[in-house]
């Protein structure tokens, strides 16, 4: 089904938008499940489902007195799906910590099934503006580890060195490809808003033209919702010049204050890709 890196990118990031740690609402311990379909050629234009999202979310505190961050888990899989898993099997695993002071990302860990390098984490600190990568088991001649305010959270059961800086600086309140969504969800959304949000993927960096373009009626299980449609443009920027990565990408909140995600849709030349909200639990 999707036999390039840059339609599996498209993919994963669609996926990733579906995270949500809830930094306007008024809890923190969310568990969500979404399932993602396809339509198109490569399954005769029929909608089948291709991968499970599971997701959680979890307040800690960091080695700093009196900071706080909240941790986003989430973990993405085809095991189920045997179409998928013929074709372009995968396992994705994304963790992000944002800082509940700044609303800024501090530290963005993923793993990808289908990347011969395994686990990296990048760190950002805006204070410094550095934003620097580590690999898991990277063999180097350095003895660099982790920033000791995010060791205990990026050594769960890694370990990670020091791989080389990324391609970018670390921006003030920039935030990774996991908490683009929810810097949104905090905003005053209205119709006809429009935000420039600068985000990284742990590599290169991007800006966000995100744009609310109004309200609409949307059934989903059974139950019909009042929603706000949000409209996603991503920019790559390279050497101070900005070029559009991929398709928009179309995401529609529910019209509450908890502003909870319901559906998130994508086309390109492949197809449409379609992720719907399964459920939604509140732990605690």
């Amino acid at each position: 089904m999707v036999q390039n890196r840059k339609s599996q990118a498209a993919v994963i990031f669609l996926l990733l938008l579906c995270v949500d740690i809830a930094l306007a609402v008024p809890f923190d311990n969310e568990s969500l499940i979404f399932h993602a379909y396809y339509q198109g050629p490569f399954s005769g234009e029929k909608k089948i489902g291709i991968a499970d999202v599971q997701w959680q979310t979890q307040r800690i505190g960091l080695n700093r007195s009196g900071k706080t961050a909240l941790e986003t888990r989430m973990e993405i899989s085809s095991k189920a799906y045997d179409f998928v898993e013929r074709l372009y099997p995968f396992r994705l695993v994304y963790r992000s910590l944002v800082s509940l002071q700044t609303m800024g990302s501090i530290a963005y860990e993923r793993y990808d099934s289908t990347d011969k390098h395994g686990r990296e984490l990048t760190w950002l600190d805006a204070e410094s503006s550095l934003a620097l990568r580590f690999r898991e088991g990277y063999e180097r001649d350095t003895d660099s580890q982790l920033p000791s305010v995010i060791v205990s959270w990026g050594s769960q059961q890694q370990d990670y060195l020091f791989y080389k800086p990324a391609r970018h600086k670390a921006l003030p309140q920039m935030v990774d490809e996991m908490a683009l969504l929810q810097r949104i969800r905090r905003e005053e959304l209205s119709d006809g808003a429009q935000f420039e949000i600068p985000v990284t993927d742990g590599k290169r960096q991007y800006l966000y033209k995100v744009s609310v373009v109004g309200s609409e009626p949307l059934t989903m299980a059974n139950k019909s919702w009042d929603t706000l449609k949000i409209k996603f443009d991503g920019y790559r920027i390279k050497h101070g010049e900005s070029k559009q990565d991929h398709d928009t990408v179309w995401v529609w909140l529910a019209n509450t204050p908890q502003r909870t995600p319901l559906r998130f849709e994508y086309r390109n030349a492949i197809g449409r890709f379609l992720i719907d909200l399964h459920s939604l639990t509140i732990m605690g």
